[in-house]
């Protein structure tokens, strides 16, 4: 049977935390799961909620302290909301951006363009900065929300 995108992003997350000398332990499978799973960005107490419905789930210090391991391997990013609380996502992989619906919170990922480089060599120009990197995120109400 062919490895699903979910299947995959986990086993990438397993490598990279035995590549560092990290364990995966049940409750960091359980946060890892739970956040690979959503179709929404999910902050530290929605991930907590989510595995209270689970077996042996694990602690809010668990979830705080896997989170912030996956987030120093670069494997998640926080995702900023309307709202002004901080969610959780998967690292976004190549050069892309994200359309954020603000009524359900559903996400689109969409492929960065050219457009954007010519702006931020205009923007290093300007002023004398070196821009290493960029995240873009787009704000607006998503089809089924319409």
């Amino acid at each position: 049977m062919k490895p699903t995108v979910l299947d995959q992003l986990l086993e990438n997350w397993k490598i990279a935390l035995h590549q560092q000398g990290y364990r995966v332990t049940q409750p960091r499978l359980q946060v890892m799961e739970i956040l690979a799973s959503s179709e929404t960005p999910l902050t530290p107490q929605d991930i907590y909620q989510r595995s209270l419905e689970m077996d042996s789930p694990p602690g809010i210090a668990s979830v705080y302290r896997t989170l912030e391991m996956m987030d120093e391997l670069g494997l998640i990013q926080q995702i900023h909301q309307p709202g002004g609380c901080h969610a959780i996502w998967p690292a976004l992989e190549g050069h892309q951006h994200l359309l954020i619906c603000t009524r359900c919170g559903q996400m689109r990922i969409v492929d960065g363009n050219e457009d954007i480089s010519a702006y931020l060599r205009d923007i290093e120009q300007q002023t004398g900065y070196q821009v290493d990197e960029h995240w873009l995120q787009l704000f607006g109400v998503c089809q089924d929300c319409s």
